[in-house]
């Protein structure tokens, strides 16, 4: 087998770059031909994952976490060569939903051995994302984590950002689209998750699925601090969803549109900002996944 390995150096605070030679290594032991790239920026590894996607590699092996997926995949050739994920980030909650192992070696052999499955490519305003973006206090705290959470790592990361934002922060007006009409209100924040999960396992958008066609949106509607202080450990296992000031919904696309200007982060990354329009890409995205994970996700996802 022909693999592609691109590297994102930078990707769990350098723990890419630490062990890239000893998944390189592996799977040559493993019979592979691999030819192994290192990124020097975002733009790089983007611009490299879209040339290794059609330059007729068996499959693009990307070493890295959820940010680093984002980027590989924004202007990925659709529908062809297969990408493999070695989940060496901070969170890797895309790489979680799969089922892919966090053990090096028992992830390279999922990308020699796996099957592939054919997943879902959301879009935010045009740009790709693979499992939840969202505006407000999600962005916030998004923004602030990768600002200054350089030398913690996962759900430690947000957890300290959420606590950093939490005091200062107020509710945001925006006029919401859906397939059920337009309506104005304020709104602690939205999230529109491709995938069920961010933020090193915080289910956001539970019942979401990766190859479902559909977009699962969870806005979390004005209410006090306390109130969502006490609701977000709940999204650690998804029950935050029972509250009453939080709205869940399934649908093709959705639109928000803002009186001030917010930010739109996917998969960690930065994406655009609002007006957003969130609707799924026509092409899929290819994936390897463990053998017999099917049913696994499907009562997972």
């Amino acid at each position: 087998m022909h693999l592609k390995i691109i590297c994102n150096p930078a990707a769990g605070r350098g723990r890419a770059h630490r062990h890239i030679r000893e998944a390189v290594a592996y799977l040559m032991s493993r019979g592979a031909r691999v030819e192994m790239e290192e990124s020097s920026s975002p733009a790089d590894l983007t611009r490299r994952a879209a040339a290794a996607s059609r330059e007729g590699y068996d499959r693009v092996v990307i070493c890295g976490g959820d940010g680093s997926l984002n980027l590989a995949v924004r202007e990925y050739e659709l529908g062809k060569t297969p990408m493999a994920l070695l989940p060496l980030g901070s969170g890797d909650d895309f790489a979680n939903v799969c089922g892919i192992p966090r053990s090096l070696k028992k992830a390279c052999d999922v990308a020699l051995d796996g099957r592939i499955r054919e997943v879902d490519v959301a879009m935010a305003n045009g740009k790709r994302y693979m499992g939840v973006s969202g505006l407000g206090f999600d962005s916030e705290v998004n923004e602030y984590a990768n600002q200054n959470g350089r030398y913690l790592s996962g759900s430690m990361v947000y957890l300290y950002a959420i606590f950093r934002v939490l005091p200062k922060f107020k509710p945001h007006r925006v006029r919401i689209s859906t397939g059920n009409g337009t309506r104005e209100e304020e709104i602690m924040f939205a999230a529109v998750g491709n995938s069920r999960q961010y933020g090193g396992g915080i289910r956001i958008t539970p019942d979401a699925r990766i190859d479902d066609h559909l977009l699962d949106v969870c806005i979390v509607h004005r209410t006090s601090i306390g109130q969502l202080l006490t609701t977000l450990p709940r999204a650690y296992n998804g029950s935050h969803v029972r509250k009453p000031f939080v709205e869940t919904g399934r649908g093709l696309e959705f639109r928000f549109e803002a009186e001030d200007p917010l930010k739109v982060f996917g998969d960690g990354e930065h994406l655009t900002e609002a007006p957003v329009h969130f609707r799924l890409a026509e092409g899929k995205l290819p994936i390897v996944v463990p053998r017999g994970s099917e049913s696994r996700s499907a009562s997972s996802e």
